[in-house]
């Protein structure tokens, strides 16, 4: 069973991510702020993280460099979800390295779904760009 951390403070939204990758077949770890994340990856490593930008305490792009930081980590798979009003901290997140930013008001479970599967199988997440976070027109650095 493949785990997924999911990293969002707003319940509702947790609640539905949670559900939908539960249904099929994924363990779902939920941290609501960047500290708990932090806390809970430094004994844990899930397969992937799907990561809010903006959370309590510490903010997504901390979580990410954290993440980034550690040998054991650093080549782990992360979505990011944000907000279109949020383009600089998405940009600092992806020099970082991420998979993939979505908008969040454009992601629904099922989407996030089917980016988590592609992931996962190693095959590239090709998404309508209205979905995804404009955050630069270079290609996203992946750590590596």
């Amino acid at each position: 069973v493949q785990n997924i951390f999911l990293v969002e403070d707003n319940p509702i939204i947790s609640h539905l991510y949670r559900a939908k990758l539960t249904d099929e077949g994924f363990q779902v770890e939920l941290a609501e702020d960047g500290l708990k994340a932090i806390k809970w990856l430094a004994t844990a490593k899930p397969d992937l993280v799907v990561l809010d930008l903006m959370l309590p305490i510490l903010n997504g792009v901390d979580v990410l460099k954290y993440i980034r930081s550690r040998p054991d980590l650093k080549s782990l798979p992360v979505i990011l979800l944000s907000e279109a009003y949020m383009s600089d901290l998405a940009r600092q997140a992806e020099t970082v390295g991420v998979e993939q930013t979505l908008l969040k008001s454009a992601c629904t479970p099922k989407l996030l779904l089917g980016i988590v599967n592609g992931i996962l199988a190693g095959r590239p997440c090709i998404i309508d760009p209205s979905l995804q976070l404009a955050v630069s027109s270079a290609p996203s650095i992946k750590p590596g």
